[in-house]
């Protein structure tokens, strides 16, 4: 496991790591008796509808082009585009970039069940079949996403290209934050799942994903902010957090042998809409 430290100062792009455009080209005048591997074709034109899946509509939205599909998954009850505004165009420049409303956010239709990461991220691979957008998968999952993100790359190993957990809430996360007296209403919420939108059941969710305890080689990269903020804690709520945040971060850096830790200075937890152009150097380092 590499690890390294970026702070906001820092002017990166996409760089020479990502790669190149396009559809491969032929050969004309191979002989057509030969056998040839069948290519996947690779979708090319933008994307903004909703797909039926299972009789719940998803809202998918899809823009650029390349041979590889990057997975945007935004945090608990936050809609996809929005999450991503600050990485989405400059991704989509060399990559296929993909967002969606899980049900219950954004202009999805309601779940109509309770959820979990494994259903999540059931739902998400038949969305992304009903809409013609094929692996391989670089996936990134910012916050509760991170989870998802996980499971995403548990589930469909075969697809996965790459993973970016993108301060990741560790499978911890709920417990900690329920020995917050000042969030008791948010551990409330997570306690019943029929109060968000969502439906996500927290704690069930959690413990399936940190049963998972290993992505075998798969190339993953672990950003997370240097410190919690969080006005109305106490000094010591504050320690006690960033010591389980950090546990976390061993923990889902363990899960590959191809792991890298970043931790960023000058930043909270929305690091893709605060330190927009680390994200996107990182993402593309995972790009083939």
């Amino acid at each position: 496991m590499k690890t390294s430290t970026l702070t906001g100062l820092a002017l990166l792009g996409i760089g020479a790591a990502v790669a190149g455009c396009g559809a491969p080209s032929s050969d004309a005048s191979a002989d057509p008796t030969t056998p040839t591997t069948l290519e996947i074709e690779r979708p090319t034109a933008t994307i903004d509808d909703v797909f039926d899946v299972n009789g719940v509509g998803f809202r998918l939205h899809c823009t650029g082009q390349g041979d590889t599909t990057v997975l945007l998954l935004a945090g608990w009850d936050a809609g996809g585009d929005g999450a991503w505004s600050a990485v989405q165009p400059a991704l989509a420049e060399h990559a296929r970039v993909c967002t969606y409303d899980r049900p219950g956010t954004g202009t999805s239709d309601a779940p109509s069940t309770d959820q979990t990461f494994e259903s999540q991220a059931t739902d998400l691979h038949a969305l992304l079949e009903a809409a013609g957008e094929p692996g391989k998968y670089v996936v990134v999952g910012h916050s509760f996403g991170g989870a998802e993100a996980v499971t995403f790359a548990s589930q469909y190993r075969d697809e996965a290209e790459g993973l970016m957990l993108l301060d990741a809430s560790p499978p911890t996360w709920p417990t900690i934050a329920c020995t917050v007296p000042a969030w008791e209403p948010l551990c409330t919420v997570m306690h019943d799942p029929m109060s968000d939108p969502e439906r996500l059941e927290v704690f069930p969710a959690f413990d399936a994903v940190a049963a998972i305890t290993s992505l075998g080689d798969l190339p993953m990269t672990v950003m997370t902010a240097a410190h919690r903020t969080a006005p109305e804690l106490t000094n010591g709520e504050l320690e006690r957090l960033d010591a389980a945040w950090a546990d976390g971060v061993e923990r889902w850096a363990a899960l590959s042998t191809a792991s890298t830790v970043v931790t960023v200075q000058d930043t909270g937890h929305q690091i893709q809409l605060e330190q927009p152009a680390l994200v996107i150097d990182q993402v593309g380092k995972l790009l083939p």
